[in-house]
């Protein structure tokens, strides 16, 4: 039997600007780091009243996992009539947003 895998490491840090949550993801998203990353989002988001702007320009490691966590929390956000940008990205991030074509969905409306 092979030894468990050290767990991911991620850091999300979170700060207020104006209406609005500014969340900072730092580290690997993969599936062993996705529930950290939806709690973080999830709680950031219920403590804004208009949305979360993220920046994972310190982003090391980008799956589907990751896209799935931020397709589900841009839904939640929808739902409460807030939403989800994509303020900064770095290029593991921005690769698997352009293949599957979602980086629209997370532009601010201005940009849109």
């Amino acid at each position: 039997m092979a030894p468990p895998s050290p767990p991911s490491l991620i850091t999300v840090t979170s700060r207020r600007s104006g209406d609005r949550m500014v969340v900072v993801v730092r580290g690997a998203i993969d599936y062993e780091s996705e529930d950290v990353l939806r709690r973080s989002l999830i709680g950031a988001l219920g403590r804004s009243c208009r949305g979360i702007d993220l920046d994972l320009r310190q982003v090391t490691f980008w799956d589907c996992s990751g896209l799935n966590v931020l397709l589900a929390v841009r839904r939640t956000a929808l739902q409460d009539g807030k939403t989800v940008t994509i303020r900064a990205a770095g290029p593991v991030v921005e690769r698997v947003c352009e293949l599957t074509e979602t980086l629209p969905l997370f532009a601010a409306a201005a940009e849109r």
